[in-house]
Order: structure tokens, then sequence, then C-alpha cells
């Protein structure tokens, strides 16, 4: 008896150790981005109010109130978010069920057992049915925090399916965002080169003209017949993109793909940047990143897995109460005679379990360090998200500026050749060749902006919609 004793406080002590290895207590460091994996007193962790993400509406500052009601309207239909939503109702409901076992368990056990006697006596058999109608309570006494640990983990459970919902948002407003300018940059180079088209067709009639009186060479005719085959190919590629944007816009926004051809949109002079490539961005927004915030959540989650998995080893205490009547008969059962009532309390220790809960406390405890490793893995991707989509906003932004002024000369160029042409010193060629170069050098130009425009996109997206 003194030895068992000795042996279920030494396991006592052993399950109140910590929930880490000696080798895993002390803090690490990983690329700059602190991650202590030896944990905090749970005070502490109480004291330290927890992050929640709040989509800001970031695509307010485009000033497009066109782009604002597709963004609402994608939050409101777009499926991928009513399936985020319905995995946060899931995960409540798990919570709830889980909470149900800190309360008592009632129910009812209506039987009836059969019997056969022989009289000592006499030596004749009876027979007859014992009838209970009992009212049972069982309630699992929650000293050890077995019950407690596992709501917490709940707890933290819900929150991250809540971050998935946030990251659901967040990514699909960033889409249809992208989506929308990508449409309106398709609309304005299929316009460029509707007019590019026409712009060669005149120019191959004056070319033939000039070729069939021999003024010009075949080959100055064949140039300009090859550049329209090569422009007439590129606005039909960019209708087929168009027509793919449009159809990827609507599903987007939860409706059918034929729904979106016909969709009201700016035009891409009026598209304004939200900020200024000298604006300062503060990098402690990336904190604030739903995928971030989830990933610590799964820290936290992990930590009262494993606290869990320790208290396994610790006894159950039940308590046990029964109210209910017995007899041998059944127009006698509800007599206070027949009333029958039990309490008492029970403990169940496990003595063998063929190492299940040692295997299962060890796959806790690997689980929680993988979580520490996904948190440092986020934290790294969402840097570099952030410094790629910087460095694509900083060099689109200058090659937008670059064809800006570009265009400026392209425009004095194509002026000149009008002039010349009123006065005689110049041909209609030339100054169609000039306006070719015009509006090839726009759709550069156009080019540039809306992948500056959805660099912005990105910024916002790569520091959770707010980046100061």
């Amino acid at each position: 008896m003194k030895r068992f004793l000795t042996i279920m406080i030494l396991s006592v002590l052993f399950l109140h150790a910590p929930v880490f290895s000696a080798q895993n207590s002390a803090p690490k460091w990983v690329a700059g981005v602190g991650v202590n994996t030896s944990g905090q007193s749970e005070s502490k962790k109480q004291k330290e109010p927890e992050k929640n993400f709040v989509l800001k509406p970031y695509w307010e500052s485009y000033d497009d109130e066109l782009l604002n009601a597709y963004i609402q309207e994608a939050l409101e239909n777009n499926f991928d978010i009513k399936i985020a939503k319905a995995r946060v109702q899931q995960s409540e409901a798990i919570l709830g069920t889980i909470n149900a076992e800190r309360l008592p368990q009632l129910s009812i056990n209506p039987s009836i057992y059969p019997f056969k006697t022989i009289s000592r006596w006499t030596g004749n058999f009876g027979s007859g049915n014992h009838l209970y109608f009992p009212l049972l309570l069982n309630w699992e006494l929650d000293i050890f925090g077995k019950i407690s640990d596992k709501v917490q983990a709940s707890k933290y459970s819900v929150k991250m399916s809540r971050e998935d919902l946030d990251i659901s948002k967040l990514s699909v407003s960033s889409e249809v965002a992208s989506s929308y300018f990508n449409i309106i940059l398709m609309d304005a180079l299929i316009n460029n080169y509707e007019e590019i088209l026409s712009n060669l067709d005149e120019t191959i009639n004056l070319k033939r003209q000039l070729y069939e009186g021999g003024i010009i060479p075949y080959d100055n005719l064949y140039t300009t017949e090859y550049e329209m085959v090569t422009s007439r190919n590129e606005l039909n590629t960019l209708l087929k993109q168009r027509e793919v944007l449009l159809h990827q816009f609507a599903i987007l926004r939860g409706l059918s793909p034929e729904s979106g051809d016909d969709i009201a949109r700016g035009k891409i002079n009026t598209l304004k940047f939200p900020f200024d490539i000298n604006t300062e961005i503060n990098s402690d927004m990336i904190f604030n990143r739903p995928d971030v915030l989830q990933a610590e959540f799964g820290i936290k989650k992990a930590s009262f897995d494993v606290k869990n998995a320790r208290k396994m080893f610790l006894p159950s205490i039940n308590l046990n109460e029964m109210v209910g009547f017995e007899n041998i008969r059944a127009g006698r059962i509800f007599n206070w005679e027949s009333t029958v009532y039990q309490l008492g309390a029970g403990l169940l220790f496990d003595l063998y379990t063929g190492g299940y809960k040692t295997s299962f406390l060890k796959y806790n405890k690997a689980l929680a360090i993988e979580k520490l490793h996904e948190y440092n893995n986020v934290l790294l991707n969402a840097f570099c998200e952030t410094e790629n989509a910087l460095s694509g906003f900083r060099a689109d932004y200058d090659s937008y500026k670059e064809f800006k002024n570009t265009i400026e000369k392209s425009n004095h160029y194509y002026n000149v050749a009008n002039i010349r042409l009123a006065n005689g010193t110049g041909n209609k060629i030339d100054e169609l060749a000039a306006r070719r170069k015009v509006l090839i050098n726009e759709n550069s130009m156009y080019n540039a902006k809306i992948s500056a425009l959805v660099d912005t996109v990105d910024i916002y997206k790569s520091l959770g919609s707010a980046i100061r």
C-alpha cells in the first residue's frame, strides 16, 4: 500500500511539469522575428489583451463608388465567405458541446426485468416483473481543470475559424479590386487597338496605292500589313481576357458568369492612387493580418491541448445521484413506499491504457512545436509579400511616370505631323504613324498605371487592410 501511494504522489508531481521539455525552453528568434517558444505564465497571458482583426474599408481610398458597391456586394454574396461563415458556426457548435461537459447530465432510464422464483417451503414457482423508473444524474467534477482546458482550446478554435473568415474577406475584396482595375485596363487597351486597326487599315490603303504606282517597294507595304495582323491578334487576345475577367468578376460577387458582361465601370483616366510613392507605411501593421492572428491563436490552442493531454493521467471524479421508483407491481410503482434514492461519488483512475495517453501527449507536444514553426513561417511570408508589393509598386509607379512623360512627347510629335500635313510639308501616312505611336505609348502607360494600382491593393492586403 505504501508503495502504491508513493507511485501516485510521484505521478502527480510528474504531471505538473512544464508543458515543453527543457531542451525547448530557451527563447528562439527566427529571422529577426521574436518568437518565444518557452511560453509565458497564465497570469501574464491574461494581462495582455488579444488582438482582433478588423477589416478596414481600404477600397474607399480609391474614390470609386462603383468599386465600393461591388466589394460590398462580394462581401455579402461570395460563396467562399459564406463557407467560412458556416465553418465559424460549426466551431461555435463544437464549443457548445464541449462546454456542456461542465454541467451535470440528467437522464431517465425506465426499465423492466422479468424474474422467476421458487419457494424453498412449497417448491412452487413464481414469476413477475421488477419495475424501475429512475431519474439519473451524473456530474464529472472538474477538480483538475480537464474540461476547462478543453473549453479554452475550443474557444481558440472558434477564434481561428473567425480569422479564417477574415482571411476570406480580405482575399475576396482584394481580388474584386484587382479584377475591377484590370477590366478597366482591358477596356482602354481594346479601344486603343480598335483605333490602331482603323489607323492601319487607312495606312495600308494609302500604301497600296503608292505601291501600285511604283512609288514604294513591296516590303514597305508588307511591313504594315504584318503589323495589321499582329494588332488584330492582340485585340482578339484582349477581348478574350476581358471576357474571362468579367466572368470571374461575376463569380466573386456570387453571381452567374453570364450576368457580368454589362457591368458598369469607370474610365482609366479617372482612377486615382490611394497614396503617394513616398507615403510612410507602418510595418507593425503586419501583425494585424488575419493569418498572423490565426497562427497566434493556433499556438495558444496547442498549449491548452498539451495541458489537457497531461491531465489525462489524472483520475476522474464523478458525482452520481439516482431518484426514482422501484417495485414488482406496476400499480404500486409510483407509491411513496416504492421511492428509492441513491447518492454517491466515484473515482476512475486508468491503471493501464497500452501507452495511449503517453503517445497522445507526445503527439500534442509535437503539434505545439509545429504551430510555433507555422507562426514563424506565416510571419516570414507576410514580410516577403509586403516587400514584394512595395518593390513592385515603386517599379511600376516609376514606369507609369516615365510613360506619362513619353506621352507628352508623343502628342507633341503628333501635333507637329498634323501641322506639317496642313502646311503641305508632310503626308497622311506620317501623320497616321505618329498617331499610332501615341496609342502604343498610351497602352504602355495604362499597363503601368494599372499594375501600380494592383500593387497598392497587394500592399493593403499584405498589411491587413491598413498601411498605418
